[in-house]
């Protein structure tokens, strides 16, 4: 199990001199090895030799785009490029750089994690000018801080409206705005060195202040050669980095994905929550995703039963990973998922493994694997001497792939090279590590205070800073518990108001990433030390853990419904808090934005319902977060709730059910309607007998009962989301509830016949654009013999017999494929039954039928039809070009339904 670099040469320990990092006249090599050694196995892949990271990430892109023109390259449930189009808007993009942004000068990009952020950071590539990621959640001091300090000429952004703060000197470009162009031919790029700057990123700083660490697009493809290598990434893989995009791991993502031809898919976890994480994933058939084990155990504790079925590869890195992890995805993934276990840095590549099967668990934490070839190492003690192989010391490593160096006052300040040779760079990296008898690297702590929390990297002399320069604050510390939480603690500058700690941490919110925000806060009456003078942080960790023992009241609420929700909330809070009692504020108790998500999605749970992530916030307290989860549960506002919602709308989805494009059109509609996505009965249930539209009109008639007991109903369905919600409307009618509106996206109840050349040109177009692959359509075609032939039963009991371990992802193709044309069956069976006239408007979205009625087939199914044209075709009327045209006319028309308090309400949330 050996890499070769177990024999490799070792450091000459010199006891005689002080440690310099020039005395270190010899460096352990990391020789080549098999990079897929317990990896893929026989798996087609375009091997990316040596001289991969010799050539331009553009000049790859091209030929990217050269072989695979037509195939979706990224998208973010709203947004897609092919490849042809994204190579497009990049060289159209660095043009528009170019045109304002001066040579050397970097430009900044302020972009959250959507198929904008990829094209701004490949334009800047492009362009040859360093690009400065900025995080879209820091607060705006921050990010003007960062502005400042990198002397950016230009940020790049998403709309037309500068961020509050940002100095009128710096040029704005508006990603989403093609820009009106000069002249019709558009300019040459120059070439651009892969050894310039390519990428600055801002990490949490030693000193107290933000530090930009420099990297070349040369390390950046050399980190995508060596994951590529390892893990045969090709064509047919599928993309989603559950890490931001202002990180090296998301950027090395990105450039794995796109320079083989995958295809990427981009969400904000914090945005759409953990449920919406799962559903994405087994949605797209994701096969590689990175994730750090803190949004790991958050996924788990709740997973979907399949969301990670179709992974062939999940990688964990970030920070420690613990056994439990590994048993938590395993349990979730199949036996043919490759856990990749990596260790790196924004200033160095580090080390990476397939974590076998049947690995020992030796220690708590899982090694971090073989340091990758490419560069020279040395583990050393305080005095810089080789420590004995078994012993911890700190790792340095030296290569032409670590960082250029630092960028201050708007250039770069070059790292230590090695004297001997000026092209080596060195890289203190402040890790104690361990080299065990297998020759795994083992990360066994840090040399100085920085710590990782959900795998962004924090400096606690930045929180310290801050607190400092307050008025009110004479001294202030923070310290890392043993649980990885940073905790402050502050002296009053005289007597303390009561608001002194409140007013603290409103401080760090609006000036610091929310990684730096302090999860508790103390007010203490001076700093306690050791006679030596040093920060007593043992009588710190003690005062913080006494102040978690205290008990804390709940207040209890007299509403029944109320006291109902407050108890899963109490429940949800304290498991998730690992708390006994819930009050407070939810930061103060410890929480963070991931806790929350992962809090949110236990209430969904307890509840039955999903839940509108927008009142959340970590400065919400207990009685808040109760008031939330009631207004949302009740389906219309309640007294003290954090924010006024539109009217619930009701989406019942088609036969595929309820997928990233139906999910963007949702989010989409939120300033009018908050849109309540519907679920049916999945394949289990259809083979047990739940297998026809009345089934799924009861299944839908559950959750909005659940979700609006009371109120006005409002269903929108799509294909045969429609007539499951005409057989809704009918059953609300007879039980007295009155449907306000009742819309159906392009549901034809007549019968269609298309000539086999319409249907293999329309099976062509699907394939080439990525919208069907090969796979899918096979699986698709068996499913449907399947069903003529009455074995479907048979089928699935086969499936999930013998189609396991290296057919898994097959088998779960099939049994989608499989699900959805007993759906469609249901949907021609419920076509041949009579159904009633609904004494009702109905409004009927229709895509363009040549040679069809007007509306075709619902005319005499309503007391009234409204007929809306609209643009696009059956499969695309709801996403990217088409949502543009079509929601505005969708908005409308639920819009006209709303009582006056409604729409008050809707023109008061226009209006900000």
């Amino acid at each position: 199990m050996s890499p070769a670099y177990l024999g490799s040469e070792r450091t000459i320990e010199d006891p005689r001199t002080d440690f310099q990092l020039s005395a270190l006249s010899k460096w352990s090599n990391v020789p080549e090895y098999a990079l897929d050694q317990d990896g893929p196995v026989m798996r087609p892949y375009q091997r990316m030799d040596i001289d991969f990271a010799d050539v331009a990430v553009l000049d790859h892109l091209r030929s990217v785009a050269g072989q695979y023109p037509g195939k979706l390259a990224i998208s973010d449930g709203t947004n897609r490029f092919t490849y042809s189009e994204l190579l497009s808007a990049v060289e159209i993009m660095a043009n528009r750089i170019i045109a304002i942004t001066p040579s050397g000068n970097a430009v900044g990009i302020l972009l959250a994690n959507s198929a904008f952020f990829p094209l701004a950071m490949l334009a800047s590539m492009a362009a040859g000018r360093p690009m400065v990621p900025l995080n879209t959640r820091d607060p705006d001091t921050r990010i003007n801080t960062i502005v400042a300090e990198a002397r950016l000429s230009t940020v790049i952004g998403d709309g037309d409206v500068r961020p509050t703060g940002l100095p009128r000197v710096v040029g704005w470009i508006n990603v989403a705005s093609p820009g009106t162009p000069q002249t019709n031919r558009v300019p040459q790029l120059y070439p651009v060195s892969v050894d310039s700057p390519a990428i600055v990123l801002y990490t949490s700083g030693s000193t107290g202040r933000p530090k930009g660490i420099v990297n070349s697009q040369r390390s950046l493809l050399w980190r995508v050669q060596q994951y590529v290598n390892a893990c045969h990434i090709n064509a047919h893989d599928v993309f989603l980095p559950l890490t931001g995009p202002a990180t090296i791991a998301g950027c090395r993502e990105v450039l794995a994905a796109l320079l083989t031809g995958a295809t990427l898919h981009l969400l904000e976890v914090e945005a759409v929550g953990l449920r919406a994480v799962l559903g994405r994933m087994q949605a797209e058939g994701v096969t590689i995703t990175y994730l750090v084990p803190a949004l790991l155990r958050a996924l788990m504790a709740n997973k979907s039963e399949d969301a990670f079925r179709t992974l062939r590869v999940a990688r964990i890195g970030g920070e420690k990973v613990s056994w439990v992890d590994i048993k938590l995805l395993r349990e979730a993934i199949s036996e043919t998922c490759l856990v990749q276990i990596g260790y790196s840095s924004t200033e160095t590549t580090g080390s990476q493994w397939f974590l076998p099967t049947d690995w020992p668990e030796q220690d708590a934490s899982v090694p971090v694997g073989w340091l990758l070839p490419g560069v020279t190492f040395a583990i050393v003690d305080e005095g810089g001497r080789q420590v004995a192989p078994g012993k911890t010391g700190e790792l340095l490593i030296r290569s032409p792939y670590v960082l250029l160096g630092h960028w201050e006052n708007g250039a770069v300040a070059p790292a230590a090279s090695d004297p001997d040779n000026p092209s080596l760079r060195i890289f203190e990296t402040g890790d104690l590590v361990q080299l065990d008898n297998h020759g795994l690297l083992r990360i066994v702590g840090r040399k100085g205070r920085q710590i990782k929390i959900n795998g962004r990297r924090v400096e606690p002399a930045e929180l310290e800073r801050v607190l400092r320069g307050a008025p009110s604050v004479q001294d202030a510390v923070a310290i890392v518990t043993a649980a990885t939480e940073l905790v402050a603690f502050a002296v009053p500058r005289g007597p303390a108001s009561s608001n002194f700690a409140d007013d603290l941490r409103h401080l760090a919110r609006t000036t610091l990433p929310p990684a730096l925000c302090p999860l508790r806060l103390h007010a203490i009456a001076e700093i306690p030390r050791l006679p030596s003078g040093k920060i007593d942080m043992a009588k710190l960790s003690e005062v913080d853990s006494s102040s978690v023992r205290m008990d804390r009241g709940v207040q209890n609420s007299n509403a029944g419904q109320e006291r109902t929700i407050q108890q899963i909330v109490q429940r949800a809070w304290s498991k998730i808090l690992n708390t006994r009692v819930a009050a407070g504020r939810w930061d103060d108790a410890g929480g963070d934005s991931l806790k929350l998500l992962h809090c949110v999605m236990e209430i969904e749970s307890a509840l039955g319902l999903e839940i509108d992530l927008e009142p959340f916030t970590v400065g919400m307290n207990f009685d808040e977060m109760v008031k939330a989860v009631t207004a949302q549960k009740a389906g219309n506002d309640q007294a003290g709730a954090r924010k006024e919602h539109p009217p619930i709308l009701f989406l019942l989805p088609g036969s595929v059910g309820y997928g990233p494009s139906l999910a963007a059109f949702a989010s989409s509609m939120g300033r009018t309607a908050r849109v309540v996505p519907v679920r049916y009965p999945a394949l289990a249930l259809i083979l047990q007998g739940k297998n026809s539209v009345g089934d799924m009109a009861d299944a839908a008639l559950d959750q909005i009962r659940r979700a609006q007991p009371e109120g006005n109903i409002r269903l929108l369905g799509h294909s045969l989301g429609g007539v499951v919600a005409f057989e809704v409307a009918a059953r609300l009618e007879a039980a007295g509830r009155n449907v306000k509106f009742l819309g159906i996206l392009d549901t034809s109840l007549l019968g269609e016949r298309s000539s086999y050349r319409e249907t293999i040109i329309r099976t062509y177009h699907r394939i080439r654009t990525n919208r069907m692959t090969a796979n899918r359509m096979a699986c698709r075609a068996l499913a449907k013999a399947i069903v003529r032939w009455g074995y479907e039963q048979q089928f699935a009991r086969m499936l999930d017999r013998y189609a396991q371990g290296k057919f898994n992802a097959t088998s779960f193709r099939a049994k989608l494929e499989l699900q959805e044309v007993l759906r469609a069956k249901a949907f021609f069976q419920w076509l041949q039954a009579p159904r009633p006239r609904l004494p009702i408007t109905g409004t009927l979205f229709r895509c363009a039928r040549p040679g069809m009625p007007r509306d075709i087939g619902w005319g005499s199914a309503f007391a009234n039809l409204d007929v809306i044209p609209i643009v696009g075709s059956h499969i695309d009327m709801v996403s990217e070009p088409n949502v543009g045209s079509n929601r505005p006319l969708i908005e409308a028309a639920v819009a006209q339904t709303y009582l006056p308090n409604e729409s008050r309400q809707g023109e008061e949330r226009s209006s900000t």
